[in-house]
């Protein structure tokens, strides 16, 4: 390999047999070195070859002011990831976990405590994701013998399910705390509490992300079946009247509309869910 662009003296970009573009970390690696000589192997510790050059360039040059040991530990959770879970996982988690791994680990060496308003929520709406980042700050501790807040923990979740629902962070937080107010919508209405985990409940919370994710990424929800919401209308008007609440909840703060079509799956859903 060759040496393509020096970042500092552990990282630099480098392009290999045929061609291709890889980040490479090692202790030393570019001491001495200048663009176009040959890469030490001895002193290479870890090669990143990724599909999106652009992924690539941006954690190259993230890596020219941080320590090497951070994307080390973003990769081994990544492995983790892939292994005890079927997550799809976009390429860019490696830039936003490398990136909160250094500034979590630096707000508990300086003492400064981040409150995740949504950690109640993360906990309950992304359990499987959740539970990966616990093992993820396992990770972190077994690296660095530091151990991060749950705070830090909820947050950790949320870049896992941006990573495996391809969307930015903002969209997340937004679409959770609609998820929460819906539910809350719900509960209110018919003054219930639900099990969280009833396989009923996590079915509606399954739908709900999905439903909330195309929403708000303007993918749209062009389902027109009627079907359900007629259904509903007739037969279920307190769970009719309840959906019409949640529309307008939508409508406030999104400006957008429910199709009749998908107030009829959430009429289903919720039906499902009052009368299991």
């Amino acid at each position: 390999m060759k040496i393509a662009r020096i970042y500092n003296n552990n990282v630099i970009l480098a392009r290999d047999m045929s061609g291709n573009e890889v980040v490479v970390i090692g202790k030393g690696l570019a001491f001495n070195k200048k663009v176009g000589d040959s890469v030490d192997k001895t002193r290479t510790e870890k090669i990143f070859t990724l599909q999106s050059k652009n992924v690539q360039s941006k954690l190259a040059e993230m890596m020219q002011d941080m320590p090497s040991v951070y994307l080390e530990i973003s990769e081994e959770i990544v492995k983790m990831i892939r292994k005890n879970s079927d997550l799809q996982l976009n390429e860019d988690i490696y830039l936003t976990l490398t990136d909160h791994i250094s500034v979590s680990l630096r707000r508990e060496k300086e003492g400064i405590v981040c409150t995740n308003p949504l950690l109640p929520e993360i906990r309950q709406f992304y359990v499987k994701e959740f539970h990966l980042a616990e093992q993820a700050v396992d990770i972190i501790e077994n690296y660095m013998h530091v151990r991060i807040s749950e705070d830090e923990i909820g947050f950790i979740t949320l870049h896992i399910v941006n990573s495996s629902m391809n969307q930015q962070m903002h969209m997340t937080m937004q679409s959770t705390r609609m998820i929460s107010a819906i539910l809350e919508i719900i509960s209110s209405f018919f003054q219930r509490e639900f099990d969280p985990k009833s396989a009923i409940y996590r079915r509606l919370l399954r739908h709900l992300q999905i439903f909330t994710r195309k929403l708000l990424s303007n993918t749209g929800i062009q389902e027109n079946e009627t079907y359900f919401y007629n259904w509903g209308r007739k037969e279920h008007g307190q769970v009719y009247e309840c959906v019409r609440r949640i529309e307008k909840y939508v409508e406030q703060t999104t400006g957008k509309s429910i199709t009749k079509g998908e107030q009829g799956y959430l009429i289903l859903h919720i039906v499902n869910l009052i009368y299991s």
